[in-house]
C-alpha cells in the first residue's frame, strides 16, 4: 500500500493520507475523504496540486478515513500565490481544507438548475452553489472553472479562488480561532487574504533561507523524512546558498536510508560525517526545476559539483532514482521525493567502509563477558592471532569485565616477548587474575577512545589502575612510557582502539625464578633453611590444573544498546592531561 499511495499521490497528500489511514487512536473524531485514488498526474495537469499539497497538516492528527462519497472544490493554482505561505498557519489551513470537502454527496453540476443549492461542509460552513442566466456556475461567488472531474468514490469541483478569502482567524493565545459575526475589526487579525498574497504575507514574514523553508515542510512529514531531516539540520548546506537564488532539492525518503543500515551489526556509511556532509550537499542544485518542464537527458550539476542525469523512460528519474509524482513548491524552490539516496553505492559504501573501520557496529557478544563488549571482541581478536597468547591467558581468567564494562576504551597489548622478556611466560593462566596482578592488567586499558593523533608528546593518560602513562613521539615512533607501540589503531569495531606494544606496563610482581612445577626434592644437594623457606613459601598451579572459567550470562543484566552511528556511551571521556615536553619528565618505574 506504502509504495502505491507514493506513485499515485501528491508527495505531501501521499505523506498525509497514510499517515492518516494508518492511525490507531480509539479517539479519533475527525473524518477525512479517502483520496487515495486521486492521481498525482490528474492534480498536476488541473493545476491544483497545490491545494492538496497543504493536506499533509493533518499528518499528525487522528483522523479517520471515511468511505463515503465526498465532492471537493479544489482550488486553482495561483501564479502569485504559493501554497507553503499557508502553511505557517497549521490550523488556519485545516479550517480551510474542511470548508472545501462536502462529505456524503456526490455533486455533479453539471445538470444544475437555476435554482441555488446549499450544502455543508466538514469545517460547518455552508457552501452555496448557483448558476446565473448566463450558465456561468459560482460557488460562494467564486466561479466554477471544471464542474465535474470524476475520481475514485468522489467529485472534484475546479474553482478559481478560494471559497472563503475574507474569513480572518483571530490569533488567541498562539492559535487560530474564527470570529463569530458579532466580533468586528481587531488590532491582532490578519485576513486569509493575506496569507494567500505573497506581497502582503512578506510583510509580516522575515526573510527565511531555502534550507529553513525546506526543513520546516519536512517537519510536517516526520513519519517519512526523519533521516534527511536530521543530517541537513547538522550540515552546512545553507552556507552554499546565496541570497537572491532559487534552489531544488531532492530528498531521499526514510526507507531510502534504511537500505544502507545494517541489520543487525555491521557498517552503516553515513556514520562518517565527512562522507554524509558530501551526500547531503549532493542532493541539492540550483534552480527552481519542475517535473513537468525537466527535458529527457537533461544534466544538471549538484552545489558539491557532481552530474545528475535525468531520464523521462518509463517514469521521471534523477540519476535512476525515481522521483514520486507531483512538485511540493516552498519560498525560493521546489521539493522533490526520490526513492533512493543519490551518489551512493556498494562500491562506494565497501571502500568507505575499508577507511573507516573504526565506525563499523558489532555483533553483540554473550561470550565471554556479556556486560563489557569491548573486552569480549577485544579477546576473540586477539585469541586469533599468535602473537598474543599470554595476554589471552591472563586475560581469561582475570575479573576484569566490572572494570572494563561496556565500549570506549583504549587498551595497549603486549606481545608475547614482552611476557617472555620477564619469565610471565612461565607463570600459570591465574597469575593475574587478582591483587597486584590484576592491576597490572588494569594498567594497559585507558577510559575513552584514542586514535593515533591523540597521542602527542608529552600527553599523560590514567589508566584504570590509577597509575600515569607518559606519551614519549618522535618522528620515527611512539612509546607509552619505555614501551614502543609496534602496531598502532587496532579498532574494535566502534567500540574501542588496541595499540600493541613490546613491553609489560607496570610490572610491579616479583616474578620467581624457580619454573612451575619444579621438584625440590629431586635436588642433588638438600635445601637450606632458607630455601626451605623459600619453597614452601612459593606454591604454584600449573595451568593444565586450572579450570577455565566463562562468563555466564545474568539475568540482573540487561543487554547493551550498540547504535549504528558509532555512538554507545557518549559518557565516557578518555582522561588525560598534556605536560611539558617529554624529555623534562621522568618515566614511571
Amino acid at each position: 500500500m506504502r509504495g502505491a499511495m507514493w506513485l499515485r499521490l501528491d508527495a505531501f497528500f501521499a505523506v498525509a493520507v497514510y499517515v492518516a489511514t494508518c492511525s490507531t487512536s480509539v479517539h479519533a473524531v475527525l473524518q477525512l475523504p479517502d483520496t487515495t485514488g486521486i492521481d498525482g498526474h490528474l492534480t498536476a495537469n488541473h493545476s491544483v496540486d497545490h491545494f492538496f499539497s497543504l493536506w499533509l497538516v493533518f499528518n499528525n492528527d487522528d483522523v479517520q478515513i471515511s468511505d463515503k462519497p465526498f465532492t471537493i472544490f479544489a482550488p486553482k493554482n495561483s501564479p502569485t500565490s504559493r501554497a507553503e505561505n499557508l502553511l505557517q498557519q497549521p490550523e488556519l489551513v485545516k479550517r480551510l481544507l474542511l470548508d472545501h470537502v462536502i462529505l456524503s454527496s456526490k455533486l455533479d453540476l453539471t445538470n444544475l438548475s437555476t435554482s441555488d443549492v446549499s450544502l455543508p461542509t466538514l469545517g460547518g460552513r455552508t457552501v452555496t452553489v448557483r448558476v446565473d442566466p448566463k450558465g456561468v456556475v459560482t460557488a460562494n461567488n467564486v466561479t466554477v472553472l471544471e464542474k465535474k472531474i470524476e475520481v475514485p468514490n468522489g467529485i472534484l469541483v475546479i474553482v478559481d479562488s478560494y471559497l472563503f478569502p475574507d474569513e480572518e482567524p483571530i490569533m488567541r493565545n498562539g492559535s487560530v480561532q474564527l470570529p463569530s459575526p458579532s466580533i468586528g475589526k481587531h488590532a491582532n487579525i490578519r485576513p486569509l487574504s493575506a496569507v494567500l498574497d505573497p506581497k502582503e504575507a512578506g510583510k509580516n514574514q522575515s526573510n527565511t533561507s531555502f534550507v529553513e523553508n525546506v526543513m520546516e515542510v519536512l517537519s510536517f512529514l516526520k513519519s517519512r523524512v526523519r533521516v534527511f531531516q536530521h543530517f541537513v539540520s547538522r550540515s552546512n548546506v545553507s552556507r552554499l546558498l546565496r541570497e537572491g537564488e532559487e534552489y531544488t532539492v531532492f530528498v531521499p525518503t526514510d526507507h531510502a536510508f534504511q537500505r544502507w543500515h545494517p541489520i543487525d551489526w555491521g557498517f552503516y556509511p553515513f556514520s562518517v560525517p565527512e562522507f554524509t556532509e558530501s551526500v547531503i550537499v549532493n542532493h541539492f542544485v540550483k534552480g527552481r526545476l519542475k517535473q513537468e518542464t525537466i527535458r529527457d537527458g537533461q544534466v544538471v550539476h549538484t552545489l558539491g559539483g557532481k552530474e545528475i542525469l535525468f531520464k523521462r523512460t518509463p517514469n521521471l528519474t534523477v540519476n535512476g532514482a525515481a522521483i514520486v509524482k507531483g512538485d511540493t513548491p516552498v519560498e525560493k524552490g521546489n521539493i522533490m521525493f526520490i526513492g533512493e539516496v543519490l551518489f551512493v553505492s556498494e562500491s562506494v559504501v565497501s571502500k568507505l567502509h575499508q577507511q573507516h573501520r573504526d565506525k563499523e557496529t558489532p555483533p553483540l557478544l554473550a561470550f565471554p563477558w556479556f556486560g563489557a563488549q569491548f573486552l569480549s571482541h577485544a579477546f576473540l581478536a586477539l585469541e586469533r592471532d599468535k602473537r598474543f597468547t599470554h595476554i589471552t591467558r591472563f586475560l581469561n581468567l582475570a575479573d576484569l569485565a566490572p572494570h572494563v564494562s561496556g565500549a570506549g576504551y583504549t587498551f595497549f597489548v603486549p606481545t608475547d616477548t614482552a611476557f617472555e622478556e620477564l619469565g610471565l611466560d612461565k607463570m600459570p593462566d591465574n597469575y593475574l587474575s587478582n591483587g597486584e596482578g590484576l592491576q597490572i592488567l588494569l594498567n594497559h586499558f585507558v577510559k575513552g577512545r584514542l586514535y593515533d593523533k591523540d597521542l602527542k608528546n608529552g600527553t599523560v593518560l590514567m589508566t584504570l589502575g590509577n597509575e600515569t602513562l607518559l606519551v614519549n613521539r618522535t618522528k620515527d615512533s611512539v612509546r607509552i612510557n619505555e614501551a614502543l607501540i609496534v602496531e598502532s589503531e587496532v579498532f574494535v569495531y566502534n567500540l574501542g582502539t588496541m595499540f600493541y606494544i613490546d613491553k609489560v606496563l607496570y610490572n610491579t610482581i616479583k616474578v620467581p625464578t624457580v619454573p612451575i612445577g619444579a621438584n625440590f626434592k629431586t635436588t642433588t644437594a638438600p635445601p637450606t633453611t632458607s630455601s626451605a623457606s623459600t619453597a614452601a613459601s612459593l606454591q604454584f598451579t600449573r595451568a593444565e590444573d586450572v579450570e577455565s572459567v566463562t562468563g555466564e550470562l545474568s539475568e540482573e543484566h540487561e543487554p547493551e544498546v550498540l547504535f549504528g552511528d558509532g555512538t554507545q556511551d557518549t559518557n565516557q571521556e578518555t582522561e588525560f592531561t598534556t605536560m611539558g615536553p617529554a624529555q623534562n619528565v621522568s618515566y614511571p618505574k
